[in-house]
């Protein structure tokens, strides 16, 4: 009997990981009713899966580390996949409801080939030990997806001063210093300032840290979890029906918070899906409350959003055309020209010599 109790007393680097996985269900849980489609939910669910698990593997190493084979190693890919997923997730955040470009996902790779090169690395110096290799290229991994990060500068800072983009950058901030802080606390177990036990418990101080930020930040970044303050503009517009303002207040959130117009695939038919309503009730409503076509309604945010990138970074104008959603370059400048009188070129020369 007292066997059977000892063995249900928990540690505290134990209860800290019981703590994080049930954080990271409740996200996941969330993630899968409130995310809006799992466009946008794909990429946060597999981000706290694998932290999830991360959390599991601490807290289970005491039970079954010793006859589940290659256990450190299946620790350490998920603890050290974090920060490669972080950088994804970050422009996930940033850009809300499509995934980030395919260009993006090369960091993925980061984590396999560190475990590559720690084999190397074993078999040419073999008094040194694997899992100091491992963690030392894992790190290494972890600095390169941090740089990687930095690069996504131009992508985080169109959305700051968007409706519900301050909470967005909060959370974005809170990620990269969490995986800073995180590595550094590894790099201390490197240089042998830290024993490997305390590492893990700091490690999974600063992942729960997080997990707990980010729960308490989703109600505030998607909007369909959002209780939103009617605006007063809406009022006396004939024809719209109370369903039909609440319809168009939809239709403006998945324009100012989630920049659905970013997409360059994403139209009358993929807005009508999403709401669930018939495209010709999207066509109504937008024409009576916004006073325009749905495409001019589309072209006008993405020029709003270029301008802003035209004059606060040094973004080549192509690479701003696919960030805010045109299929191309000649589209862009005219759509650009239409609406400004100016081509792209002219504009942004226009507010640097200003």
């Amino acid at each position: 009997m007292n066997t059977a109790m000892d063995s249900l007393q928990f540690t505290i680097p134990e209860i800290l990981s019981i703590i994080g996985m049930a954080q990271c269900v409740y996200i996941l849980v969330y993630m899968s009713f409130r995310a809006g489609g799992w466009g946008r939910a794909a990429l946060p669910f597999v981000y706290f899966l694998v932290l999830g698990l991360a959390f599991f593997a601490n807290f289970a190493r005491r039970f079954i580390g010793d006859v589940v084979p290659f256990y450190d190693t299946i620790d350490w890919f998920l603890w050290f996949s974090g920060p490669p997923l972080a950088v994804l997730l970050m422009i996930q955040i940033a850009r809300i409801t499509q995934p980030p470009p395919g260009r993006s996902f090369w960091v993925l790779a980061l984590v396999p080939l560190a475990y590559l090169a720690a084999v190397a690395a074993q078999r040419a110096i073999l008094e040194t030990q694997f899992h100091d290799w491992l963690a030392l290229t894992g790190f290494l991994a972890g600095v390169i997806s941090m740089v990687a990060m930095w690069w996504q500068r131009p992508v985080l800072a169109q959305f700051i001063a968007q409706p519900g983009g301050r909470d967005r950058y909060w959370l974005i901030l809170t990620l990269v210093l969490v995986n800073l802080f995180s590595l550094a606390t590894v790099l201390l177990g490197l240089m042998a300032v830290l024993p490997a036990p305390q590492v893990m418990v700091i490690r999974a101080i600063w992942g729960l840290g997080f997990v707990y930020l980010a729960g308490t930040s989703l109600f505030r970044i998607y909007p369909q979890a959002l209780r939103l303050i009617e605006r007063a503009a809406r009022q006396g517009e004939g024809g719209l029906s109370d369903d039909d303002h609440k319809l168009a207040q939809r239709i403006e959130n998945l324009l100012t918070l989630d920049k659905v117009y970013h997409e360059p695939a994403y139209n009358r038919v993929s807005l009508a899906k999403e709401l669930g309503v018939s495209e010709t009730v999207i066509s109504r409503v937008v024409n009576q409350h916004f006073g325009k076509t749905l495409p001019q309604l589309f072209n006008e945010y993405r020029v709003a959003d270029a301008q802003r990138l035209l004059n606060e970074t040094d973004v080549p104008i192509k690479t701003i055309a696919e960030e805010v959603g045109f299929n191309s370059i000649a589209s862009f400048n005219r759509v650009f020209k239409d609406l400004t009188a100016q081509s792209p070129g002219q504009y942004r020369e226009q507010k640097r010599s200003a």
